[in-house]
């Protein structure tokens, strides 16, 4: 099985997999979910054709390959997915998808959280040989919520378009530097906007938001599991409960694109207000009919973080 690793995207272009590169006039490409299909039409533009194939509304964490999209995969030249587990499909799709397509594995380099989602955002240190020891299943797929993540992500994306393109080479390096110097202004924008918050502790309904305490310095505490599919026992219920009292917490932030019946319900029960958030897995459909992309989610999720936390 090719993971992404751009000497298989290289060899698949000797063997004359790329449409581009066989007198075609645009890469043909398959993403799995929203973030991808966002950073492909980013570094792509009007050169590239791209079908995305988990629909807006759906999660990526339990969504099942139709045979429409197994067909769409056929006709492609690149596969691009997150990987770490986020789209449990991926195997099906490289065991049954034909042997030139491409395969990118967008998170390949991506500075990696690992273990308990609440753990992240506080101080903890491993050493390298413990770091090794993590698997996937350990690792929390979320990294493009981080911006130079998003960034790297992006790389390996530009990446396999020249060399699957050659002729637009150029291009697809000028839209990455440009995406790039978004990258540095969001970031600067959560340091600055995060950096005198009156509180640190954050309770989610998607327990997705590690990257960003990790990186600014939150603390996360999360309804629901990473993935974000299922209900939380009645313990963790009691201890969200507690944490919510204990800290004097005045709000939970809600995943815009599936909502929360418990976050909501604590909520009520609180008298604590809910901030909409998301972790960009998909468009709800008013973000859809606004046309929101990345950098547009994430500031709306800063202004969310910002107003909760005072």
């Amino acid at each position: 099985m090719r993971r992404i690793i751009f000497a298989a995207a290289l060899a698949a272009l000797v063997l004359g997999g790329c449409s581009a590169e066989n007198g075609g006039e645009k890469l043909k490409i398959c993403t799995s979910f929203y973030a991808m299909y966002d950073f492909a039409s980013e570094i792509g533009g009007d050169r590239v054709e791209i079908k995305n194939l988990v629909p807006n509304g759906a999660e990526p964490h339990e969504w099942e390959p139709t045979i429409g999209a197994m067909i769409s995969l056929e006709n492609a030249d690149i596969f691009i997915y997150n990987g770490l587990g986020m789209e449990d499909f991926a195997d099906k799709v490289k065991s049954s998808a034909g042997e030139g397509l491409v395969y990118v594995e967008a998170s390949e380099g991506c500075d990696i959280l690992y273990g308990n989602e609440e753990e992240h955002g506080r101080e903890h240190e491993e050493d390298e040989e413990e770091e090794r020891s993590h698997g996937i299943s350990d690792a929390d797929p979320h990294v493009w919520l981080y911006p130079y993540n998003a960034l790297k992500e992006a790389e390996n994306i530009c990446e396999a378009f020249c060399l699957c393109d050659v002729k637009n080479e150029d291009y697809y390096r000028e839209n990455l530097r440009v995406f790039e110097e978004k990258i540095i202004a969001l970031d600067e924008a959560y340091k600055e906007g995060l950096k005198d918050v009156k509180s640190r502790d954050i309770v989610v309904s998607h327990g997705a938001y590690g990257y960003i305490c990790e990186a600014y310095g939150l603390n996360q505490s999360a309804v629901e599991g990473m993935s974000g599919n299922s209900d939380p026992s009645p313990r963790k219920v009691r201890e969200i409960y507690d944490y919510i009292r204990e800290n004097n917490i005045d709000c939970i932030f809600y995943e815009s694109l599936t909502g929360s019946r418990t976050a909501a319900a604590i909520s009520e029960d609180l008298g604590i207000s809910l901030y909409p958030i998301t972790a960009y897995e998909g468009l709800n459909a008013q973000q859809e009919k606004e046309g929101l992309d990345y950098f547009d989610i994430m500031y709306n999720n800063l202004e969310s973080f910002k107003k909760g936390l005072g």
